[in-house]
C-alpha cells in the first residue's frame, strides 16, 4: 500500500495542517516537479475518504510534464463547444496551453457511480469532495499548495469523455498542485471569522 513520503520539514500536526491549507494562486507556484511517490501518497490519502455504502466513487486523472498539453487541448475544445463551435480558437488554445504550464501537476476529478447505483448521486459527490479535501490536506502537509477549480469547461461532458471517465460520470472539476515559492516560510496566510458566529448550541429542552 502506498504511504505518504516523509516530508523534508517536520510534519505539521493535524489541526495546524487544516488551518494552514490555502488556496494558492498559480503565480505563487514554483515550476519544480512533484515526484511520483509524493503524488501517489496524496492520492492514497484521498482514497481513505468516507463514502456511504463503501462505494468509493472518486476518480482522478493526473497530468504532469508534456501530458498537461492533453488537458489544455481538452479544455480548449470544451470551451469551444460551450460557445457552439466545433474547434477551439487558436488564441484560446495557446492561452490554455500556457496556463497548464503554470502548475506542475493538474488533477481532473469525477464521481463515478456504479452501473447499478446504490446511493443517490449527491452522496457520491459528497464523498468525492471529502476525497479532494483529504488530498489537499495531505498536500499541505508536504508543503504543496493547491486550488480546486470547477469552471464550465472542466465540467463539460466532452471533458469527461475525452479523458476516459466512465459514461455517467459526474465531473467535479480539477485541482492544480505545486510547491509554493519562494519557500515554506512564505506560505499564504489565511483568515476566518470566529466559529462562534456559525454555530448554535442546543443543550437543554426548553421549558424543563
Amino acid at each position: 500500500m502506498p504511504t505518504l513520503p516523509t516530508p523534508s520539514a517536520p510534519p505539521l500536526d493535524l489541526l495546524t495542517t487544516i488551518r494552514e491549507r490555502r488556496t494558492v494562486d498559480l503565480s505563487a507556484l514554483k515550476p519544480d516537479s512533484i515526484s511520483r511517490p509524493v503524488l501517489e501518497g496524496l492520492l492514497e490519502a484521498a482514497n481513505w475518504a468516507p463514502s456511504h455504502g463503501q462505494t468509493e466513487p472518486w476518480r482522478f486523472v493526473v497530468f504532469t510534464g508534456v501530458g498537461r498539453a492533453i488537458l489544455a487541448r481538452t479544455l480548449a475544445t470544451s470551451q469551444a463547444l460551450l460557445k457552439g463551435q466545433t474547434e477551439p480558437d487558436p488564441e484560446v488554445l495557446r492561452a490554455q496551453l500556457a496556463r497548464q504550464q503554470l502548475a506542475p501537476v493538474w488533477v481532473m476529478v469525477a464521481a463515478e457511480p456504479s452501473e447499478k447505483p446504490r446511493m443517490p448521486l449527491h452522496e457520491e459527490q459528497w464523498a468525492v469532495a471529502c476525497a479532494v479535501q483529504n488530498l489537499m490536506l495531505a498536500a499541505r502537509s508536504q508543503g504543496i499548495g493547491s486550488k480546486w477549480i470547477s469552471n464550465p469547461p472542466s465540467l463539460h461532458p466532452n471533458t469527461a469523455a475525452s479523458l476516459g471517465f466512465a459514461e455517467g460520470a459526474s465531473m467535479m472539476g480539477m485541482l492544480y498542485l505545486g510547491y509554493v515559492q519562494p519557500g515554506p516560510a512564505d506560505w499564504p496566510a489565511g483568515k476566518r471569522r470566529p466559529v462562534s458566529e456559525k454555530v448554535r448550541w442546543i443543550e437543554d429542552e426548553p421549558g424543563l
